[in-house]
């Protein structure tokens, strides 16, 4: 199962991009720190990173999250990832959560990838809520979810911990059916 839009593909985590998956996560680690930061202390090493892919192609096996790389469509290089996790399914509803590596933003690639992702959740799986949790100070962040639909539902105060130790609150967009 493969998502495309003009520009990208969007493929179900594989063993088969582990090894870049790694490398640039960990070129991006600083840029990535403050809101990937389980991603990153679970991605050490590569080894660790083929045992969290294991695990994230399991969890889509058994539906309990979605988790796709961003590639470009022409080249079939990496460029980053868009999953749905924390599902509950008697709603259902889960929780969206993305990034573009640096060397690749500031493109609309995440525009690209969002919508087409938020479409898949919604008629694919059919998800009626898909929700993101965006701090304050990310801005283009926001601008991407205003972008695709997503309405900003309110604050979440000391919700998140970024890098796993400062106490941030967050800003909840939702998108729903």
């Amino acid at each position: 199962m493969v998502i495309e839009t003009d520009r990208l593909i969007l493929k179900p985590y594989s063993l088969d991009f582990v090894e870049e998956f790694y490398i640039k996560f960990q070129n991006d680690k600083t840029y990535l720190e403050d809101y990937f930061s389980r991603t990153l202390s679970a991605t050490k090493t590569l080894e660790e990173t083929e045992l969290y892919f294991q695990n994230k192609i399991e969890n889509f096996k058994n539906e309990e999250g979605f988790y796709f790389g961003i590639f470009f469509k022409e080249s079939d290089k990496l460029i980053g990832h868009i999953s749905l996790r924390e599902i509950d399914w008697t709603v259902p509803k889960g929780e969206l959560a993305y990034f573009i590596f640096n060397n690749f933003s500031g493109n609309k690639y995440s525009y690209e990838a969002l919508e087409a992702f938020r479409d898949f959740c919604i008629n694919e799986k059919e998800f009626v809520r898909i929700f993101m949790k965006i701090a304050p100070d990310n801005i283009a962040s926001k601008k991407v979810a205003e972008f695709c639909n997503f309405e900003f539902e309110g604050l979440l105060k000391n919700d998140y911990r970024k890098r796993q130790e400062v106490l941030t609150d967050m800003l909840l967009y939702a998108f729903t059916k």
